[in-house]
């Protein structure tokens, strides 16, 4: 491989797909227009910290509901990341299909307080 530029572009993009990168990434060789790859799709959890009643934060543990959500994703989906802001914090899952994560989680707000108001977005697959 050594001088074949293109053959290393196609090892790097195979090896970020065997890693699970996902849909919409890009990898560009020199000038060349940008190369499409990627085989995940993502699904952001925001859960709301402001609006719910005060006893669901004080009695509830986020680690419970988050330990849920990957257990019910199983092997459909995996956390990735999160993030905490100053009025919810965010679970990003990637799997093979947003909406097939979602599916699995519907259930999640009736078992854990938590979840409700809850907002399950599918992350886009096109990065500006």
């Amino acid at each position: 491989m050594v001088g074949d530029a293109a053959a290393v572009l196609t090892l790097v993009i195979d090896t970020l797909e065997a890693a699970g990168a996902p849909k919409g990434s890009k990898a560009r060789l020199d000038d060349a227009e940008p190369v499409i790859f990627g085989v995940t799709e993502g699904l952001g959890v925001y859960l709301n910290g402001t609006d719910l009643p005060a006893e669901v934060y004080e009695s509830n543990d986020i680690n419970d509901l988050v330990d849920a959500v990957i257990a019910v994703t199983g092997g459909e989906g995996d956390l990735q990341s999160y993030w905490e802001g100053p009025t919810e914090t965010a679970l990003y899952l990637y799997g093979g299909s947003a909406a097939r994560m979602t599916d699995l989680l519907a259930d999640l707000p009736e078992r854990f307080p938590l979840a409700q108001r809850w907002r399950l977005v599918p992350l886009p697959q096109r990065l500006p």
